[in-house]
């Protein structure tokens, strides 16, 4: 989280990532990723999200799921991730055995998964639908992800250092990412990832380059 604030400080202005619309290519600024990132954050700080609280992902690869990922991280949550082509009753298991207080799903299909198994994840207060609206039979349970963005921009209103303060306490050892395993020697297991293993991995690919 504090070497995204660093980036984006640093080269506001330059291309941070660029993403398929259709047939086209689009690009994003590290200014609007940050923005869009601290928008997340803050949504999830006003659902109540704490410090270390798991916050999973079901979707796949695509520009959103590294935004809900550096918006967990930097409201100093930890991210538990779940593949997408994992069956209901397997992100079902993942989500419950991480305790995990609320999740990102990519679409109604990957919705559905957790509905059927709502019952089974008693701590997951809150869905957060990345594509389309939820019915009206679990409204209740699902907000959209510009839902969440626009509650973090009235948190960020009425505290506009609600996020800059949670990233400036997180330390190395602090939880980042449960990443869970196959499962192919039984229950699926989560393997923790501190902010410290993801800030290594940069310095030692900074490293790299600067051998080669």
């Amino acid at each position: 989280a504090q070497l995204l604030a660093t980036r984006v400080q640093d080269t506001p202005d330059r291309e941070a990532y660029r993403y398929p619309v259709g047939d086209d290519w689009r690009s994003m600024t590290w200014r609007q990723a940050g923005e869009r990132v601290k928008a997340i954050a803050a949504g999830l700080l006003s659902l109540g999200l704490a410090r270390e609280e798991r916050v999973g992902i079901l979707s796949n690869t695509r520009l959103d799921w590294l935004l809900c990922d550096l918006g967990i991280l930097s409201a100093g949550g930890a991210t538990t991730t779940v593949y997408p082509s994992s069956g209901a009753e397997e992100c079902a298991f993942i989500l419950a055995d991480s305790e995990s207080r609320f999740a990102f799903v990519e679409d109604a299909s990957q919705l559905k998964k957790l509905v059927a198994h709502k019952a089974e994840m008693p701590k997951l207060s809150k869905i957060i639908l990345i594509d389309g609206t939820a019915d009206a039979a679990v409204k209740d349970w699902a907000i959209t992800l510009a839902d969440l963005e626009a509650a973090g921009a009235v948190h960020l209103k009425n505290d506009p250092k609600a996020v800059d303060d949670v990233v400036k306490a997180i330390k190395g050892e602090h939880l980042a990412t449960l990443i869970y395993t196959s499962g192919t020697t039984g229950k699926p297991k989560g393997v923790r990832l501190r902010h410290e293993c993801w800030a290594y991995t940069a310095d030692a690919m900074d490293a790299t380059k600067l051998m080669t």
